[in-house]
């Protein structure tokens, strides 16, 4: 697998478990802000498209899908979908443990908007194990996110965008277990 493909595997898990990459301690109020809406995210149904622009790979970004529905977590790198077992107790009690394993600083920004609708966008910036990471999240009036962009400068380096969508999200036709 290469770098590239590593980065959009360690994306993924993060998606998948609803922990933005470069994600925060819950040790002021910025930083609590970002974990209530990553907790908030563990139990919705979810739509993430994900881009990851890597420089071993300059112009040609690798693009993935994650759809989170109930018990069930789907991912797309390509385009062939898989279907997984996904528990949101699970995914937050992760999520907790992860954020003990960094250290970060977390800003809240200004009021943005974005498709729209007014986020909150918060800078979040991590050193840990991986390397650091500088992280911009967009969090809507609801309290979930909306969009996040990543820089990792450690494994799978890259510039890492989600969006994130929560309005009529459906199984996708094709997948396999």
């Amino acid at each position: 697998m290469t770098d590239a493909g590593r980065g959009l595997s360690i994306l993924v898990l993060s998606a998948a478990i609803g922990l933005p990459t470069g994600f925060a301690r819950a040790d002021d109020a910025a930083c609590q802000a970002v974990l209530d809406a990553v907790v908030k995210q563990a139990g919705v149904p979810v739509r993430q498209v994900i881009t990851i622009e890597s420089p071993e790979a300059p112009g040609k970004p690798l693009r993935g899908e994650i759809i989170r529905l109930g018990d069930t977590l789907y991912m797309r790198a390509g385009r062939e979908w898989i279907a997984k077992p996904y528990d949101a107790r699970k995914a937050v009690s992760d999520s907790r443990q992860a954020m003990q394993k960094a250290s970060h600083t977390c800003t809240r920004m200004r009021v943005d908007t974005f498709d729209g609708k007014e986020a909150t966008l918060y800078s979040v910036k991590t050193t840990g194990a991986q390397g650091p990471t500088e992280s911009e999240i967009w969090i809507g009036a609801d309290g979930l996110p909306v969009r996040q962009q990543t820089d990792v400068q450690g494994a799978g380096k890259g510039l890492h965008k989600v969006r994130f969508e929560y309005a009529n999200v459906t199984a996708p036709a094709n997948f396999r277990r």
